[in-house]
């Protein structure tokens, strides 16, 4: 069988075994041109930077300048160190010379460039504050609210106008309630957004506490809301949200402004030149103009952009498929929106060119990180793949091995009762187990605990996966069957009766539903120990050294 070569962050994700470090005195990183290392494989460095950039962005800088890591960072090291031990390798084999593999350098070394400078221009923008206060306040809004169901259409219109002239929203709703006319939902809770069906959540969404918003049409019939509260809990999820938002509106203001003062010192575009070109006429030929050197705009300090460059782009954006003329025609309608676009790129990466970004080691670093991608997945397609594929057998071995995997879990559809002492519990059981009616005992049993009681556990009859449950609880019903009852004493100190209303065992899920799934999970690691085995040989060859200790 051939499975498609698992991407690359796939691969370097997967588990590799950290090696024993030697252990001794706290000192700093050696410099290697200046900068602290980490590790050096055959005396090519790998810097303090590189593994930055892998682990969480609350690392701490200091303590790893010390030589000092964790379990989790000397992981990421050694897969840095796999990665360099693999590409050194592949350059010996010729596969970085790979045109393909030099092209999607050059094309994704220019994007580099303007993202490290984008990173420069926008690193100390703060984000407003009043700003991420009123967006936060807008995602964490939540109401409580008062709603009426009208069955007819006129009585709630008749009620709505009452109410919006000036009557009392309780008189008019207990007068619709009292001649049947209409239910009312008096809910005293605070909800979002979301837990408002779309209709009523736009009609609540401007109002202020006190007011009504306009008759809501509904399948059930006609709503009437009236906003009781209105409340703003902290929330951080909606708070980092907000600001996050607020940041990236910030940083779009700073680089648009950045990007239109550098087009108006560097830019010069010729507008008779863009009027002419009609990409829905016959002459002159689109092959033509994909030749075309006429320049569409001057760029100072870059390569103008020409007819053919504006073309070639358009062509990539929207010339698919068979419906040439309707593309063509929106070729013209984008051709100016090509063009800016164009000029963004090409002014962002001249003015990153005068700066100095290409000569940086936030840049060069990136640029290498994802020249090894490239080849060390290229070496992972030709050297490691071709000895590690896989078998019809070893699949259906491996399923056949771990049914328990690959199965349904079992299910109950329990219903449950809380009691505040053992025996109280007992007794129920008993009851139970001799007959008694499960909706009798829930009205008349002593002892209960109340339904309010908060953490409790409330089980109504809906089925529940086995796997699911606290580890006590799956204990508690271990091989339980349909129609039984169980006592379980949950940690909080109350007993429940559960009784099982139906009881589904787990069933294995056929072979055809699982194969690929098992496949791509063996042949990843397969690569995965393929790989871990050749860098384990190269690791024997070559000297590799390490300036992380494990932390105490």
């Amino acid at each position: 069988m051939r499975y498609q070569i698992i991407v690359i962050t796939s691969l370097l994700a997967a588990s590799l075994h950290a090696r024993a470090l030697s252990s001794g005195m706290e000192q700093g990183l050696p410099l290697t041109n200046g900068r602290p290392a980490v590790a050096s494989v055959n005396g090519d460095a790998i810097y303090l930077d590189e593994l930055l950039r892998e682990v969480r962005p609350a690392a701490d800088r200091a303590r790893l300048r010390q030589g000092r890591a964790t379990e989790e960072e000397l992981t990421l090291l050694n897969r840095l160190i796999t990665i360099r031990l693999i590409v050194q390798e592949a350059a010996t084999m010729g596969l970085a010379e790979i045109p393909e593999i030099q092209k999607q350098i050059e094309v994704t070394s220019r994007e580099i460039l303007r993202e490290v400078l984008v990173d420069q221009l926008v690193k100390d923008v703060k984000p407003d504050a009043a700003a991420v206060e009123r967006i936060f306040k807008e995602m964490s809004r939540e109401w409580k609210t008062t709603s009426v169901l009208f069955q007819e259409e006129p009585a709630a219109r008749r009620a709505h106008m009452e109410i919006s002239n000036g009557a009392v929203f309780a008189d008019v709703v207990e007068k619709a309630v009292a001649a049947k006319t209409a239910k009312l939902d008096d809910d005293t809770t605070y909800h979002p957004k979301q837990d408002y069906l779309p209709q009523i959540a736009e009609a609540v969404a401007p109002l202020k506490v006190g007011q009504i918003g306009p008759l809501v049409r509904l399948q059930a019939g006609f709503v009437i809301v009236r906003v009781d509260g209105i409340r703003h809990p902290e929330n951080a999820e909606a708070r980092a949200a907000a600001t996050e938002q607020v940041l990236n509106q910030e940083k779009l203001k700073v680089l648009e402004a950045y990007e239109q003062t550098l087009r108006r010192d560097y830019v010069a575009v010729s507008k008779a030149v863009l009027d002419s070109l009609d990409y829905e006429a016959t002459s002159p030929t689109f092959e033509r103009l994909l030749e075309d050197k006429r320049i569409v705009a001057q760029i100072k300090g870059a390569a103008s952009v020409t007819v053919g460059d504006l073309t070639d782009y358009l062509r990539l954006q929207y010339f698919h498929g068979s419906n040439q003329s309707a593309q063509r025609r929106r070729m013209n309608e984008e051709k100016e929106e090509a063009l800016n676009a164009t000029l963004g790129r090409r002014v962002l990466n001249a003015e990153a060119l005068r700066l100095g970004i290409d000569k940086t080691n936030a840049y060069r670093d990136r640029v290498r990180g994802y020249t090894e991608s490239l080849v060390f997945e290229s070496f992972v397609q030709k050297v490691v793949a071709p000895e590690n594929k896989m078998t019809e057998d070893e699949v259906r071995q491996h399923y056949d091995g771990n049914l328990e995997d690959y199965s349904y879990p079992g299910m109950l559809r329990l219903r449950s009762l809380a009691f505040a002492r053992r025996d109280a519990a007992e007794d129920a059981v008993r009851k139970l187990r001799a007959g008694t009616d499960y909706n009798w005992l829930i009205a008349n049993a002593d002892g209960q605990v109340p339904k309010e009681t908060p953490g409790l556990l409330t089980l109504g009859g809906q089925l529940v996966t086995i796997d699911s449950m606290p580890d006590g609880l799956q204990k508690a019903l271990a091989g339980v069957k349909t129609g039984e009852s169980r006592l379980y004493a949950s940690p909080e100190g109350h007993f429940y009766v559960l009784t099982v209303q139906q009881a589904v065992g787990s069933t294995v899920r056929p072979y055809g539903d699982v194969r690929e799934e098992i496949a791509k999970t063996l042949y990843a690691e397969k690569i995965s120990k393929g790989v871990e085995d050749y860098a384990g040989k190269l690791r024997a060859q070559l000297k590799v050294e390490t300036y992380l200790v494990r932390t105490r």
